[in-house]
């Protein structure tokens, strides 16, 4: 009997021993097939990243100056009084497309950061969201603009996740932290997610809620206790840029703001857009070109398409003097109609009670 008991013993080893070499040897070769994946996705991407085209002449012509801002001296002047004292203030800027809002909006900072006052150090940072396409979950799962909480049963395996540990993930405004929160078309935030922005506005840094949080926890990170009691740091200025009238904007959102207008562009502003952008791309252009594509032009955008255009197809031709038919045939195929005023600068600030 004892040596039937030894023999069921050593088979019991045996298939113990086979399970845990095999599935050891699985993980290995798990691990070596990972570590090769790896590294072929990090060669492809590293060779992507040596892959670049031209720069697109709208983003070649941006301004790298305020001075280079065309046709919104007022509302150049009405943000830097907003932003750019010792007491710099939430901004809404207001326009159609295409006149220089975001441009103005992403030098507005390093305007700021001249002043002898200003609250923001030389290293704040300006970042960027479009409120357009920002996506997020009502339940906090993701939030790229507040930040979220990765919950175990949501981040899945990891070190937090596997002991249980809800891991907070700071969105834009705390990125922002120090510095400017730009987010453009502002006024397409879902409800929701304004009302959050709005909170932040006032607290100056987000709190976070987790059902997995507990502060008896002591596997919970320090740090972690200290962002869910304490909150995340999200003391920042917003500049909102929007091409809605101020009537479509919660009050709630304008009260907190100063509120800026861009004007449309006239045709003289339209004109010194396109001989700016003709110099930077090194284009001939025969007489009348320019004041020709102005009459259809309606604003710095559209100044640009149509030159870089043009450009490209005298190009194609082996020529290097863009004649008035060429322009013609580029306004004809874009479909372009013709401006049938001129527009009055009507640009001003209206600054709102905080």
């Amino acid at each position: 009997m004892a040596e039937f008991t030894a023999a069921v013993q050593l088979i019991f080893t045996i298939i113990i021993g086979m399970y845990f070499f095999m599935r050891l040897r699985n993980e290995s070769g798990n691990e070596k097939a990972a570590v090769q994946d790896g590294k072929r996705e990090a060669e492809r991407i590293n060779r992507m990243r040596h892959i670049s085209l031209t720069e697109p002449l709208t983003e070649a012509a941006r301004p790298t100056e305020m001075s280079g801002i065309i046709g919104q001296d007022n509302g150049v002047r009405a943000l830097k009084a907003a932003l750019c004292g010792k007491n710099p203030q939430h901004v809404l800027i207001y326009g159609p497309p295409g006149v220089g809002k975001t441009a103005a909006a992403r030098l507005a900072l390093e305007e700021a950061k001249k002043s002898p006052s200003t609250p923001f150090a030389k290293n704040a940072k300006f970042i960027e969201a479009d409120a357009t396409i920002m996506r997020f979950d009502e339940r906090s799962i993701a939030d790229p603009l507040i930040g979220s909480v990765h919950d175990p049963i949501y981040q899945g395996a990891g070190a937090f996740g596997d002991a249980g540990i809800p891991q907070p993930k700071e969105g834009a405004v705390s990125k922002a932290h120090g510095g400017v929160l730009f987010i453009d078309e502002i006024g397409e935030l879902p409800p929701v997610q304004l009302n959050r922005l709005l909170k932040v506005l006032e607290d100056r840094k987000v709190y976070f809620e987790s059902a997995y949080y507990s502060e008896n926890n002591k596997k919970i990170p320090t740090y972690i206790h200290d962002i869910f009691q304490n909150g995340l740091p999200a003391d920042f200025r917003m500049i909102g840029a929007t091409t809605k009238s101020p009537n479509d904007i919660p009050e709630a959102i304008r009260s907190r703001c100063v509120e800026v207008f861009f004007n449309e562009l006239n045709r003289s502003d339209i004109i010194k857009i396109l001989e700016n952008a003709r110099v930077m791309i090194g284009l001939a252009l025969a007489d009348g070109v320019i004041e020709y594509i102005a009459d259809y032009a309606r604003n710095g955008r559209d100044s640009v398409k149509i030159l870089q255009t043009l450009s490209n197809t005298v190009s194609l031709d082996g020529r290097y003097i863009a004649e008035l038919k060429d322009a013609e045939w580029v306004i004809k195929t874009g479909h372009y109609t013709k401006n049938d005023a001129k527009i009055i600068d009507i640009s001003f600030v209206k600054t709102k009670n905080n």
